[in-house]
């Protein structure tokens, strides 16, 4: 059974509209909603508490004050409710963007449509002594009515999916925060960029090097109690950020530290502690947690490693599978080597049975 955190004692909601969009017959329709609605209510603590826990988010700020939602901010913040004219104009304009999206891209999706039917919610509210608003895309579901079985459209309640925008005020009523969440991977362009006419907080090269850099630097205790581990999870790091793509952060991790088994034994009671500080990186070294890879950004290129005073060996820092490529062994009269699977330039060296 699924619990839901109770909200805090401090969060005090101070105004929330509720309108239905609908694309098909282009009409925005304001709901009516009473002082006493605590279904709804409890539905919007749902809705934020989902929202803080969700690791899909990342940051923006408004790319300008005079846009329409900088200045539906403002009224917002002055008035510390909904003021109707903003609130009323936002959800037109989402409507729009909507329609102007559809048409866009909707061929690309088997149903016909590339945006989901929905309501859009906005809401103040006081939390911490601080003002926020949030506004929030939820799409329609089906469902039977129990009471006569007929089918019905409505929120979703136990499966949300949503769009969301978070905006903090500062003690003057300037945006202190804005964060985007969205339930696709990427948030779609349509709803940061043309509807919020927002702009990303962070460019993807630096969420690239500054995420690349603390995962290594996370990594470097290990070099010397577990070269084999260090070289295995470093290169794995690396290769895993020279792709092309989004990456999500907390999966990242998962994938590549939390399941992780060490070769050295002295490594598994150290290395929560390394991954839950590699968990902790967007926030300490300020990176978003969400973010499309810039390959050319990452700052390492080759490994050198000191084979002997005579030899070095020397391989790009993205090796795929690199315990399939280059591994250590023992020659039978027990000589410690370094065997390179070789696809090329084998021949310019002498061969010699394994003895």
């Amino acid at each position: 059974m699924n619990t839901k955190a109770a909200p805090p004692a401090s969060r005090v909601l101070l105004s929330t509209t509720l309108h239905h969009l609908d694309l098909n017959n282009s009409t925005c329709t304001m709901a009516t909603i009473s002082s006493d609605n605590s279904d709804l209510g409890a539905y919007l603590d749902e809705l934020l508490h989902e929202i803080s826990i969700k690791p899909q988010h990342r940051g923006y700020q408004l790319s300008s004050s005079t846009t329409e939602f900088a200045t539906s901010l403002d009224k917002f913040y002055q008035t510390q409710g909904l003021a109707k004219t903003g609130a009323e104009a936002l959800a037109a304009r989402l409507l729009r963007i909507e329609i102007q999206t559809d048409a866009k891209y909707g061929h690309l999706n088997p149903t016909g449509t590339h945006i989901r039917k929905g309501s859009f919610l906005q809401y103040m509210y006081q939390e911490n002594s601080q003002c926020h608003y949030l506004g929030v895309k939820v799409d329609h579901h089906a469902f039977l009515d129990e009471k006569d079985l007929r089918k019905r459209i409505g929120l979703g309640q136990t499966q949300k999916l949503f769009k969301a925008c978070r905006v903090v005020f500062d003690v003057n009523g300037a945006p202190q925060e804005t964060l985007v969440f969205d339930t696709n991977v990427r948030p779609s362009v349509y709803w940061w960029r043309e509807f919020w006419e927002l702009k990303e907080l962070r460019s993807d090269q630096h969420n690239t090097e500054a995420a690349i850099r603390g995962v290594i630097k996370c990594l470097n205790p290990i070099k010397k109690l577990a070269p084999t581990d260090y070289t295995h999870l470093r290169n794995a790091a690396i290769t895993a950020f020279k792709q092309t793509g989004s990456l999500d952060f907390p999966a990242f991790v998962n994938s590549v530290f939390t399941n992780y088994q060490p070769v050295e034994p002295l490594l598994v009671q150290s290395l929560p502690k390394i991954v839950q500080k590699i968990k902790e990186l967007p926030t300490v070294n300020k990176f978003d947690a969400q973010f499309t890879l810039a390959p050319s950004a990452v700052p390492f290129r080759r490994m050198n490693v000191a084979v002997s005073e005579e030899i070095s060996l020397s391989y790009n820092e993205d090796v795929a599978n690199i315990d399939e490529k280059i591994w250590s062994s023992k020659t039978r009269d027990g000589r410690d080597v370094i065997v390179i699977r070789a696809t090329e330039a084998a021949d310019r060296f002498k061969f010699r049975d394994w003895s």
